[in-house]
């Protein structure tokens, strides 16, 4: 897994966005097939990475409220 971030670190900005893009196809195929493990595993970790960031927490509420259906 380390090699892996290391080389994802090497990349422009650009290319660790195209990177991503292609990479939530199969995020998404993982949580079609288990939705829990999405707000289990994945929704703590994007928090704690944006609160230590200091990034405003509120929007990922809104924006998950928002795929939920719950707007």
């Amino acid at each position: 897994m380390q090699g892996l971030l290391r080389q994802f670190k090497s990349l422009t900005d650009d290319e660790k966005l195209a990177f991503m893009k292609e990479a939530m196809n199969c995020m998404a195929d993982i949580f079609q097939k288990d939705p829990r493990k999405m707000m289990g595993e994945m929704m703590p970790a994007c928090m704690k990475v944006m609160g230590a960031k200091g990034m405003n927490m509120d929007m990922m509420r809104v924006m998950m409220k928002g795929m939920m259906g719950q707007e």
